[in-house]
């Protein structure tokens, strides 16, 4: 919606000509088609103006072009049964609800006007068929119906025209631009009027006005609870983006932690990125759900991530590690608990990153838990950071090949780490050239990408995250 101050000019004249035409149409009526003193004309347009009136203030949005409502269904019983000036008079009440919602007077205008002229269109187009079909009006017949048919046509095609109009005057839109993509709504809407209304207007004919309003008690019930639906469902949405949002971001942080490790130990990132890469397309091997192997990819890029407060002199060490500097590095999975749970608020994630380093006979750290007490998916990320620490040159060791690597990981099979994954791991290497083997076709950037690219496609907030650490001498440590 534009502000008032960037409404074209010759929108704001449209309005003005729509209220004129409005006003003139409803001097006409009261010439040429006065209504009726009966108390019976008055009280029926006081009713229908209320059901109108209440209809338009339980609207539902559905799409940005496609609003519930039930106002339309008075304004046509009003064209058919009473004539047009009572059915201006309900299509303006109907029209003039919304307007405190506008920042513009012009728009208020123009949507008064449209509902207003629309309706002194539908209801001409009735009292001219009546009169020169000669139906009973207080009857049901198939002429009562057909002329309501064409006054329902009349009435809606007014209102789109108008809109195309204005659409023209303020967007540059063309009219036929602009049918092509209206054609479809306004065919719903004329195809939704003319059902609802044709059976309402047939109530009244036989049943008169009481019977209409016991009629659109259970309908507004079922609006109502519609919208309460929609609303929710737009609020459930609203707090999933957010949500979603926050987490993701909240990755990102991580992510940029890791590459400031990277700045104290440049081994880091490119570890992280290969162990995510292997952890990936092991996930694929197994057949894990979509959610486990985007958790473990995403896992296997922050698994350093404990290692942000370990002193440089420890992390870039030539030499064996004393007692004291090893104390520090068994800290880094606890610590990298510690502040993916603060991140991503997700037990889970801070479970996994805790018993990444633990292995099946208890020799692992930090607590030195045994088989099933370590999850899954840390036994598989265990196995694709300790096979990366092994190829990978370090100050205090060079890298051993593909081959040696998977040799060694065979010695440990069932009794430091999990021999099934092991051969799932040594399968899916098998034809892999030697950059894959080695862990070079890939970087921190290109893997961080990836995981942030699946999540928001997914829309999954990384409720399900999976996050683990490393370290370096057992040849299952990273």
């Amino acid at each position: 919606m534009r502000p008032l101050s960037e409404l074209p000019g010759s929108f704001k004249v449209l309005s003005t000509l729509m209220a004129l035409v409005s006003a003139l149409a409803f001097c006409c009526a009261l010439v040429f088609a006065p209504p009726s003193d009966a108390s019976e004309v008055v009280v029926a347009c006081v009713v229908l103006s209320a059901l109108a009136l209440i209809a338009e203030s339980l609207a539902v949005e559905v799409s940005d072009r496609i609003t519930l409502t039930a106002s339309n269904l008075p304004i046509l019983l009003a064209m058919m049964f009473l004539g047009p000036v009572p059915a201006m008079i309900v299509a303006a009440i109907a029209g003039l609800w919304g307007c405190w919602r506008e920042r513009s007077f012009f728009i208020a205008l123009f949507n008064v006007s449209d509902f207003v002229t629309a309706a002194a269109a539908g209801a001409f187009v009735f009292l001219a068929i009546e009169g020169a079909w000669d139906f009973d009006q207080s009857a049901l017949s198939a002429g009562l119906l057909a002329a309501g048919v064409l006054a329902a046509a009349a009435y809606e095609f007014t209102i789109w025209s108008a809109v195309g109009f204005a659409s023209r005057l303020m967007y540059q839109r063309s009219l036929t631009t602009y049918w092509k993509a209206e054609l479809p709504p306004f065919m719903r809407s004329l195809a939704v009027l003319t059902g609802l209304g044709l059976m309402t207007a047939a109530l009244y004919a036989e049943a008169g006005l009481v019977a209409v309003v016991l009629l659109f008690v259970p309908l507004f019930a079922s609006q109502y609870m519609f919208k309460l639906l929609v609303n929710e469902k737009q609020h459930v949405a609203t707090q999933k983006e957010l949500s979603d949002r926050y987490l993701e971001m909240n990755i990102g942080l991580a992510a940029a932690m890791v590459v400031l490790l990277d700045s104290k130990d440049e081994y880091t990132a490119q570890h992280s990125a290969a162990v995510a890469m292997y952890c990936r397309d092991l996930a694929g091997a197994l057949g894990l759900p979509e959610a486990e192997a985007e958790a473990l990819h995403l896992a296997g890029l922050l698994h350093d991530l404990g290692k942000v407060g370990t002193p440089d002199a420890i992390l870039g060490k030539e030499a064996a590690l004393n007692d004291e500097e090893w104390e520090f590095i068994r800290q880094h999975p606890g610590k990298g608990a510690e502040v993916l749970s603060h991140l991503a608020a997700y037990q889970d994630v801070a479970d996994i990153v805790q018993y990444h380093h633990e292995r099946l006979d208890g020799s692992g750290y930090p607590d030195g838990v045994t088989g099933e007490r370590i999850p899954e998916l840390s036994k598989i990320l265990a196995i694709a950071d300790s096979y990366h620490a092994m190829t990978s040159d370090r100050p205090y060791k060079v890298a051993r090949s593909s081959f040696d690597a998977l040799k060694e990981l065979r010695k440990v099979s069932g009794v430091t780490l999990d021999a099934r994954y092991i051969e799932a791991f040594a399968q899916m290497l098998r034809d892999k050239d030697l950059a894959y083997r080695e862990g070079t076709s890939t970087d921190f950037m290109g893997e961080y990408e990836r995981g942030r690219i699946n999540l928001r496609l997914r829309g999954k907030a990384l409720a399900e995250l999976s996050g683990l650490a490393e370290l370096r001498e057992d040849p299952a440590a990273g």
